[in-house]
Order: C-alpha cells, then sequence, then structure tokens
C-alpha cells in the first residue's frame, strides 16, 4: 500500500501495483460524475496517499487510525473506494449496523460503481437478509451486467453458504476482515485450513468447539480466529466435564475482546423463541471471513442427552458457532448429530462447570419462575453485531489428526 502512495506523488522509481492503479483511477473517473476535484491532480495524489495509509493502519489493526484517515479522504473527494473503505473500517471496529448503514448510502449515492452494490449485498447476506441481499445484487446486475465483482458475488451466493473468493478480497471492496495476529505471535500458516466454528467464552480467555474437531487435532497447534479478524493461537484444555457434553475446550493464548463476550441466557429458550445461529462457511482455507446469521426458531428437546434440535435451517458445512436467544444473549453451541441433522446444545449445561465458571456469565437460579419473551426477536443487524465477536473460525494445521 506504501508503493500506491508513492506513485501517486509521483516519486521517482515506485513500484507500481497494476490492481491498485485501475481502482484509483476507476474511483477516479466515477466520482467525476459529479465532483470535479476528481480533475485535479493534487487533490488525487493527496487522497491516494491517504487511502494507502488508511489500509497500512487497517492492516496492523489500527481501526480508529484507519477511520479517521479515510474520513480525510471523504472529506477531499467524494468516490465510492473511500467510503467502501469506511464501511470496512466500521466492520473491523465491529459496528456492523453502522456499517450497513453507511454501505446502503455508498450503493444509492454511487450507482455507477457496481463493486459498491456488491458490497452491500455482501453485508445484508452475512446478516441473515438473504431476500433484500438477493434483491440489491438484482438491482446492480441489472445496471452493470457485466461488473466481474457483481459476477463473482452472484456466483458465490449460488451455494448454501457463500464464500468470499480472491476476487472479493481485493480493496476497495474487499468482503472480509484483515487477519490481526494479537500480540508478537507468528502469522497463521498458509496450509492451515478451516476446522470447526467456535464459540468465544470466559471473558475471552476460552472457547468451545464440537467434540469431533478437538478429538480431530488431537495435540496439533490451532488457531482461533473471530469476525474481526483478531486471531490467535489455542491449545486444547483437557475437561472431562466439557468432552462429557461432546464438546472441546480450547484455551486461547492471547485474550480476543474480552468485552465481546456475550452473557449467557438466564434460562433455557422453550420450543418455538425466536433465536439466531452464526457460522463460517466451509470455504476450507485460512482465510479470514465475515460469518454468516441465520435467524428462525429454535426447535425442541430431542433425547435425554440435554440436546434440542436447532430448529433454524443452516448450511451444512462446520458447525460448532453460537446461538443467541431472542435477547442476544449465548443461548447454546450448534452441534452435528450422527445422522447429520444440525442440534443445540444449551448453554445451560456447560456454564456451572468449574474449568468454565469464572466466566460472567448469569447463571441460571434454581426454580427460576418464566418471564414472557420479547414479542420479537433482536434485530437482525444488532443480532450479527453481538455474534462477530462471539463466533469465532477454528483453524489447524493438516496432519494434526484430520481428514
Amino acid at each position: 500500500m506504501v508503493a500506491v502512495a508513492l506513485v501517486a506523488l509521483g516519486v521517482p522509481g515506485a513500484p507500481v501495483d497494476a490492481q491498485q492503479q485501475a481502482v484509483g483511477a476507476a474511483a477516479q473517473s466515477a466520482a467525476a460524475i459529479t465532483d470535479m476535484r476528481a480533475l485535479d491532480p493534487a487533490v488525487v495524489a493527496a487522497r491516494l496517499a491517504l487511502l494507502s495509509r488508511a489500509e497500512a493502519e487497517l492492516a496492523r489493526g489500527d481501526t480508529q487510525a484507519a477511520i479517521d484517515s479515510f474520513d480525510r479522504a471523504a472529506m477531499m473527494l467524494h468516490a465510492p473506494d473511500t467510503e467502501m473503505g469506511l464501511v470496512r473500517a466500521y466492520m473491523q471496529a465491529g459496528q456492523y449496523r453502522r456499517a450497513l448503514a453507511f454501505c446502503a448510502h455508498v450503493a444509492g449515492a454511487h450507482r455507477e460503481s457496481a463493486a459498491a452494490g456488491a458490497l452491500y449485498a455482501w453485508l445484508l447476506r452475512a446478516g441473515g437478509q438473504a431476500a433484500v441481499s438477493e434483491s440489491s445484487l438484482r438491482e446492480t446486475l441489472g445496471r452493470t451486467p457485466q461488473d466481474p465483482v457483481a459476477i463473482e458475488v452472484r456466483r458465490a451466493f449460488a451455494a448454501p453458504s457463500p464464500v468470499a473468493s480472491v476476487p472479493l478480497l481485493q480493496v476497495p471492496h474487499r468482503m472480509a476482515p484483515q487477519a490481526l495476529m494479537m500480540g508478537t505471535q507468528p502469522e497463521v500458516p498458509k496450509a492451515a485450513r478451516l476446522v470447526s466454528s467456535g464459540v468465544l467464552i470466559a471473558d475471552g480467555t476460552m472457547a468451545l468447539v464440537p467434540g469431533a474437531a478437538a478429538r480431530a487435532v488431537g495435540t496439533g497447534t490451532l488457531w482461533v480466529r473471530n469476525g474481526l479478524g483478531r486471531t490467535t493461537r489455542a491449545r486444547i484444555e483437557p475437561s472431562n466435564g466439557v468432552e462429557a457434553l461432546g464438546l472441546g475446550l480450547l484455551r486461547l493464548e492471547a485474550a480476543l475482546d474480552a468485552g465481546g463476550t456475550l452473557a449467557v441466557a438466564p434460562r433455557d429458550a422453550f420450543a418455538g423463541s425466536p433465536g439466531f445461529a452464526v457460522a463460517y462457511t466451509a470455504g476450507g482455507s485460512a482465510d479470514p471471513a465475515w460469518p454468516l446469521l441465520s435467524p428462525g426458531f429454535l426447535g425442541a428437546p430431542e433425547g435425554d442427552a440435554g440436546l434440542r434440535r436447532l430448529g433454524i435451517e443452516i448450511a451444512d458445512g462446520p458447525h460448532g458457532g453460537p446461538v443467541l436467544d431472542a435477547g442476544g444473549r449465548l443461548a447454546g453451541i450448534v452441534l452435528r448429530a450422527a445422522g447429520g441433522e444440525a442440534l443445540m446444545l444449551p448453554a445451560s449445561r456447560w456454564q456451572d462447570l468449574a474449568e468454565i465458571a469464572p466466566a460472567s456469565a448469569a447463571r441460571i437460579p434454581p426454580e427460576a419462575p418464566r418471564r414472557s419473551l420479547p414479542s420479537s426477536a433482536l434485530p437482525l443487524d444488532e443480532a450479527y453485531e453481538r455474534g462477530l465477536r462471539v463466533s469465532l473460525q477454528v483453524l489447524a494445521l493438516p496432519g494434526s489428526g484430520l481428514e
């Protein structure tokens, strides 16, 4: 990204990134439709330098600095690439509601930019608004049927769970967070693969994963990453109580966003009540991604093992993601039955285990009276914003016992 700034500023001998030059030229051309400052070479050079700095700040995890730099660039020129950068910075700050609202503006104000419309459709789909997402994408493709970014999103949406391919991981429309290693830990190896989803617990110091995933990895190295891209190594923590529930317990090398863990639901939700499942798609690679939220209605108890039918329709993939109740509290974890059916293990089954008890979660009081739940579930955007921090990608190297 520094190279882009050097090119923009005319520094002799600066390397040229063809893709970044093309992006900048396209944004400049688009902005020129409504803003004559796009024709001023000094404004163009200064703006591109700011965008380069903002992208570098975002890549190293200095989200607020990136927002400030993108804001300054936006004051210089009303251009879609700058505003898509702001959308991604809001997402990396965990502000999905703000990102979605602003992206709606970007897509509407810059109808000449198909990438802005495609990014908006992606955010809607990730946040559980599939029908609105499809409508938005159709409108974008209707205006620009040959746009490669919009076509690639259409291809991704044809699958039950979309995965951001390489063309969708480019700036300014990147449809995933940046990978941010906590502390001085080395980067996740390129050979690592997605094992399952997981749930962040215990004030960000531990995670729960399906027992099958933990057994497959054995003593191998694991990494976990939340929806903000924050990543840390983890190790399997032996726990007879957790393993008896069909789960694996991970202890994180560095805490992930302690303020992001959710309060546990004070009681199990009754069958038919609204809920949300959050999970990562089975893309295979260790690339960072935004999770997908699926709204629905929670199912009834299943058997005598304390499990219950999930009730929410989700795509087949790496189960292990969190389930939220109508109030946005942690209600359980998604597990897979022997026949492939998605089940939920309620959070009440693990919250009082000695290994997990220090978490700042509410306890289920004995014989607690039932209170009526809200007449409608939490808004989708707020539910997704909560799920971003508590849902985890669980990564491992091939050969760690994985098939």
